[in-house]
């Protein structure tokens, strides 16, 4: 019993790990991460008094496919300020998923088409309560997070991820900031997708098929979505869970 216990407290551990930026300095672990309870649901529970206020976004891929996000700011109010801002600057438009691990999360916000690195030189501030902050979002199937560098607690800057699988043990360590609300069958598509044997340099369970994002749109729940300028890019924030 007691050894069964380690391994699941060693396999917990190493999912943590995993999550660190890709290029940061952290090199991200090749193990397909476990899920802390196999039940998984279409719609996660969320704490109804965190869904008074919503943002909605779309996530449009190049492919035409569509993924439907609803983003709580009373959550994490400077997550989704962040995320708001990136999206009105254009900076997703053209990046791609560049992470596919089955069963654990997909990740985007950090490469363009051609892997080359994109960030900004902007970090905010990590509403999870290891960094002192309370934030009631759980990972369970469907919440969509900031991903960070394992060496800094405010480090979260452009990448996010998206939870296949209840991934409860994140809770407290990473910034969930909403949820899929439609869509989730492109989600799983992308998480399903076969993997490069030879991905590029620094990066690992990179998808053989492109998943380019066309552009992120807040379609309600905030003001001045109009912002077109083009962000600054960074070499010194690069990739993020």
């Amino acid at each position: 019993m007691k050894t069964v216990k380690t391994a699941i407290v060693i396999a917990a551990l190493t999912a943590v790990t995993a999550l660190a930026s890709c290029g940061s300095d952290s090199e991200p672990k090749e193990t397909q991460m476990p899920s802390e309870s196999p039940e998984t649901s279409e719609k996660p529970t969320i704490d109804p008094s965190i869904t008074e206020n919503t943002i909605d976004a779309v996530i449009t891929l190049t492919s035409g496919e569509e993924i439907d996000l609803e983003l709580y700011p009373d959550a994490a109010p400077e997550t989704v300020a962040n995320f708001v801002k990136n999206v009105q600057e254009g900076f997703y438009s053209g990046t791609i998923f560049h992470r596919a691990e089955k069963g654990f999360v997909i990740q985007a916000g950090g490469y363009d088409a051609q892997f080359k690195p994109k960030s900004v030189s902007e970090t905010v501030e990590g509403e999870f309560e290891e960094n002192g902050i309370e934030n009631d979002i759980s990972h369970v199937r469907g919440v969509i997070s900031m991903a960070r560098p394992l060496s800094s607690m405010d480090g979260a800057s452009t990448q996010f991820f998206i939870v296949l699988e209840d991934s409860t043990y994140l809770d407290g360590q990473y910034a969930a900031f909403g949820r899929v609300t439609g869509g989730m069958d492109v989600v799983d598509e992308i998480g399903n997708a076969d993997l490069m044997e030879d991905p590029p340099a620094g990066l690992t369970n990179v998808p053989e098929e492109t998943f380019e994002i066309e552009s992120i749109t807040i379609v309600s729940g905030d003001e001045d979505t109009n912002s077109t300028a083009e962000p600054e890019s960074s070499e010194e924030n690069k990739g993020e869970i």
